[in-house]
């Protein structure tokens, strides 16, 4: 077995999951069709919690908080009540999610973050209030919203986990 004198950030790993959450729900959206599976949703919100885990064991008190923040909701999207629920409990949580992560941009301002990761939560917090909003307030026009938000949290993903990845060979912006 080897032994690693550096224990490894998941930050980056938690940043691609998210990644790969948006971008379905970005071309799912602009296209009008819905939303990605449960068993997606499901698969993924429980791998970012295990993320989160990983980054508690790592003292990366944000990384933890956020991860588990945003793997609960993808669980939650992925878990939530049966078909024959009328939803208005979901999306008055997405909404509070939404209020959470916007939040969170303070205690991401304050820990001097990169601003990347003040994005990411900023688009996060619009996608969940968007898919919040749509349900309470109704309308043909929220999927563009929805799309637009989840695409701009895909390139910040994105963006942040393979600089992360590649350790200084792109910006940390």
């Amino acid at each position: 077995m080897v032994e690693c004198e550096k224990c490894l950030d998941p930050t980056a790993l938690g940043l691609f999951l998210v990644a790969v959450v948006s971008l379905p729900l970005a071309i799912l959206q602009f296209y009008n069709e819905g939303i990605p599976t449960r068993p997606f949703f499901e698969l993924m919100g429980l791998l970012i919690i295990l993320v989160a885990c990983y980054a508690y064991k790592s003292d990366s008190n944000f990384g933890f908080t956020v991860f588990m923040l945003v793997g609960a909701a993808v669980a939650l999207t992925g878990f939530e009540a049966d078909p024959s629920f009328n939803g208005s409990a979901i999306n008055w949580e997405n909404v509070a999610f939404a209020l959470v992560f916007f939040l969170a941009i303070i205690w991401s301002v304050v820990a001097k973050t990169p601003k990347a990761l003040s994005g990411i939560c900023l688009t996060t917090g619009l996608i969940f209030l968007t898919v919040g909003l749509s349900g309470v307030i109704g309308g043909d026009y929220w999927h563009w919203l929805i799309g637009i938000s989840a695409l701009a949290n895909f390139l910040l993903n994105i963006y942040l986990s393979f600089a992360l990845a590649l350790e200084g060979k792109i910006p940390i912006l």
